[in-house]
């Protein structure tokens, strides 16, 4: 097994592989081997009835094949949704993944999806069950006018984002993880992404696997974006520590 680890950049919900083009590129003129993933189903100009018949088991097996087709050893790269995926993956495939990176990640849960740790309540996770089953068992993108919130963003970010965002297949967040063993025992770097609010990262730090590296980043919800070398910056140096076995 190769001692550098190839970076696998997962997108998370609406996104492809163009959200990660920019780390990618900066990455790669490091000198580490780096590959961007489109998961299925969020390619340009699918049809939604083929978006909505994509589920979680499919991202989850995509992964897992591109990772083992070869024997590099891999850090996964997964942000927000995709932590739901590149979690399974290192469940799967075991040591193979020297490390994970989750980007304000959803983290699963051993029978549990996505949705059922949405929002702040059970009504509004009940509402957001109902929106995607009435669309069509697809994930609805935010409207232009949504990212306004992210304060970080530029408006060329917001433009970017919203010409570029795709239907997200439902069945991705409401199916239930698989799990063999629970996530505290991988090896996993978890990334805060707070802009101000500093108590927030304490307890979210608090309550994180006593094993896992926490680490902040000053950022709304899209860092690739928003602080594009800070987020270099970090996979990289991670990146070299799970390489040299320090995760």
């Amino acid at each position: 097994m190769n001692s550098q680890p190839t970076v696998i950049l997962v997108p998370g919900a609406w996104s492809g592989a163009w959200v990660w083009e920019r780390t990618a590129n900066e990455l790669r003129s490091r000198g580490l081997r780096v590959e961007a993933v489109t998961l299925r189903g969020l390619e340009a100009d699918q049809l939604p009835t083929d978006i909505a018949a994509v589920h979680l088991e499919d991202h989850v097996e995509q992964v897992s094949a591109l990772v083992t087709r070869s024997t590099d050893s891999v850090v996964l790269v997964g942000h927000s949704y995709s932590s739901m995926v590149t979690a399974q993956v290192a469940d799967r495939v075991g040591r193979q993944v020297v490390g994970l990176i989750h980007f304000g990640g959803f983290v699963p849960t051993d029978g549990r999806s996505l949705l059922d740790d949405w929002g702040d309540s059970p009504s509004a996770r009940d509402r957001e069950r109902q929106e995607i089953v009435d669309a069509g068992n697809l994930w609805l993108p935010p409207e232009r006018h949504m990212l306004e919130h992210e304060r970080d963003l530029t408006e060329a970010d917001r433009n970017f984002l919203a010409e570029h965002f795709t239907l997200h297949p439902g069945h991705t967040v409401t199916d239930p993880a698989h799990l063999n063993t629970d996530t505290s025992s991988q090896p996993t770097t978890y990334v805060i992404l707070s802009p101000d609010d500093i108590s927030t990262v304490s307890r979210v730090s608090g309550a994180a696997p006593s094993g896992w590296r926490i680490e902040h980043l000053a950022s709304g919800h899209w860092p690739m974006l928003s602080q594009p070398h800070e987020v270099v910056d970090l996979i990289a140096r991670e990146a070299v520590c799970y390489s040299e076995g320090q995760g």
